[in-house]
């Protein structure tokens, strides 16, 4: 049979294939997000499902593809080939009989096998028939990704904190052997579903690309385990996050309305809304809306980050899983010294313990690293900075390209002065996310804090141009750096200079760096008139994202001798 009405790519009629035969070889239980990605999609030993989502892509389009022939072409055949949301081992269903579906052999435990015989040699001529079809194109955008993978559960069940363990030389911990919980043991963000005002097909389309872009852009950004909206037939995670919210379209402008709520409750923790007008070529892309959502949700005075740490710190340290140790590790908050000792035992242990994948040990050494560079910060602590950099090789070692490992590797080499492996660790971070926002600001900054502000300008100018949200971080530095760079009038800042509070501050440090008192004075007062509030967040955010050391202390002498210092007891100075 032939036929145009399977829409499906080269490399996704090689993935249904794939599942199939091995279905039918009985090798069920090893459809496995990893084992798609390396036989299928080409993908290196080392590949991690958590950070690199293609097979949780490509079995939505997979899954739209299918349903789009069995409701057209396909409408007739006997057999149908379903795969599943939440894993990837097909089943067989009879169509258009009140049958239920056939599993893939050894998929569900035999006593629960009660699905009606179809006989797989039917089944396998099933697929023999879809991969012979004509190719007709893909489907539009992106598509829904399943929820989160079996294998990653593991790494989500609660490990007990050896609160004095210490981390010199990163020894391994001694491997757990606890059985691990159920998944939706830690706090999790849900996300979905997102409803349409419309019934066409592009409206579902957006809708899906929506939520996959806004699932991405958190996974990315926080350490909390991100789950697409399970379907109905699946247990929710009992503690976290849903971001969910409706999408209204007319005339290619695009009104997002989005709710965070209490998983346990059902309270409403935040909303708002986003109204996109359209634009030349149409109306706003999927990625624009979910980074207009994405940035504010995690930024360090947003809803998420502060809530989900108080409900963590909340919670009794022995049961907190190494994802939760992690986000609690990198959630731009400011650690205690006996919480710093209880998250690295449990980082430890956590990324050492033999249950854990290849791709969250990585992950759980980098927030390691992370949170040994911030107590080297607080406390000029030269071990935590060996410290720093040992967990962070280990993480680079398993994961070489990912971001986690490579932000981690730059962050201890710069804190060391050691420019060279640093910028380099931040060229291959780069390389690993285009474009990053935070990547940018952070090498421009440590470039500016080298003496080489020529290569940092840009950077920053990028990063501000990225993401409007960095401005607040780097505006000062920014202004700082043209100083240093041999342009001593002001205006030639390249970003606009607003009324807005982080601006005017900037436009301060560039006057006090010119010997223009009275001007950075005046500019300060702007500064507070726009925001009363300015000197202590700035204070807090300088607490949370500390900027490298000599740019940081030029910065708050500046503010010192213009009026913007923290008020007392709340100092800049840990």
């Amino acid at each position: 049979m032939t036929s145009d009405h399977f829409d499906a790519s080269d490399r996704n009629r090689r993935f249904l294939r794939y599942v199939v035969e091995e279905c039918l070889e009985g090798r069920a239980q090893q459809i496995k997000a990893y084992c798609i990605a390396v036989s299928v999609f080409n993908r290196e030993p080392s590949f991690d499902p958590q950070s690199d989502p293609i097979v949780r892509l490509e079995a939505g389009r997979l899954r739209r593809s299918l349903d789009h022939y069995y409701l057209t072409a396909g409408r007739n055949d006997p057999i149908r080939i379903v795969v599943p949301k939440g894993g990837y081992a097909p089943r067989f269903e009879r169509q258009n009989e009140a049958a239920p579906a056939l599993p893939c052999p050894h998929a569900v435990p035999a006593a629960e096998t009660v699905w009606r015989p179809v006989s797989l040699r039917i089944a396998g001529l099933a697929v023999v028939v879809l991969i012979a079809v004509g190719l007709a194109g893909l489907l539009v955008g992106r598509n829904l990704a399943t929820p989160i993978d079996v294998e990653e559960a593991l790494a989500l069940s609660p490990h007990p904190i050896a609160a004095s363990a210490e981390p010199r030389g990163i020894e391994p911990a001694t491997p757990l052997s606890a059985v691990p919980a159920a998944a939706d043991a830690s706090m999790t963000i849900v996300v979905g579903p997102f409803r349409t005002t419309g019934q066409s097909a592009e409206d579902g389309a957006l809708a899906a690309m929506l939520t996959d872009e806004i699932a991405g852009g958190l996974a990315n950004r926080t350490d909390l385990p991100v789950r697409i909206d399970p379907p109905p037939t699946a247990a929710p995670p009992h503690q976290g996050f849903r971001l969910s919210g409706s999408l209204q379209g007319h005339d290619a402008a695009v009104r997002l309305v989005v709710h965070l709520t209490d998983l346990a409750t059902g309270t409403v923790l935040w909303s708002t809304s986003l109204d996109r007008p359209a634009e030349a070529q149409g109306a706003p892309t999927p990625q624009a809306l979910a980074a207009g959502i994405v940035e504010p949700l995690v930024a360090p005075q947003g809803p998420l980050l502060p809530a989900a740490a108080a409900r963590l710190r909340a919670k009794p340290t022995a049961s907190l899983s190494p994802r939760e140790c992690a986000f609690l590790a990198t959630g731009r908050h400011e650690v205690p010294p006996a919480e710093r000792a209880a998250l690295n035992g449990c980082l430890t242990s956590g990324a050492s313990a033999l249950t854990t994948s290849a791709g969250e040990s990585a992950r759980l050494w980098s927030a390691l690293s992370l949170l040994q560079s911030d107590a080297y910060r607080a406390d000029r602590n030269d071990a935590a900075l060996n410290d720093a950099l040992a967990a962070a090789l280990r993480a680079t070692e398993l994961e070489p390209a990912s971001l986690r490992p490579l932000t981690a590797l730059y962050t201890a080499y710069c804190l060391r002065g050691q420019y060279a492996p640093c910028f380099a660790a931040g060229h291959r971070a780069l390389q690993a996310s285009p474009g990053d926002a935070q990547v940018l600001g952070d090498l421009g900054l440590w470039h500016v804090e080298a003496g080489q502000s020529a290569k940092g300008l840009p950077l920053l100018e990028q990063a501000m141009e990225r993401d409007p949200a960095q401005r607040e971080r780097l505006l000062s530095v920014y202004s700082l750096a043209l100083q240093r760079h041999g342009h001593p009038d002001s205006t030639k800042l390249e970003f606009e200079v607003t009324a807005a509070a982080p601006a005017q501050a900037a436009l301060a440090v560039a006057f006090v760096q010119m010997g223009r008192m009275d001007e950075a004075k005046a500019a300060a007062t702007r500064a507070l008139a726009a925001d009363p509030d300015f000197a202590r967040r700035a204070a807090r955010e300088q607490r949370i994202q500390p900027l490298p050391p000599t740019l940081d202390a030029a910065i708050r002498s500046s503010y010192a001798m213009v009026g913007l210092a923290a008020p007392t007891g709340e100092s800049v100075t840990r």
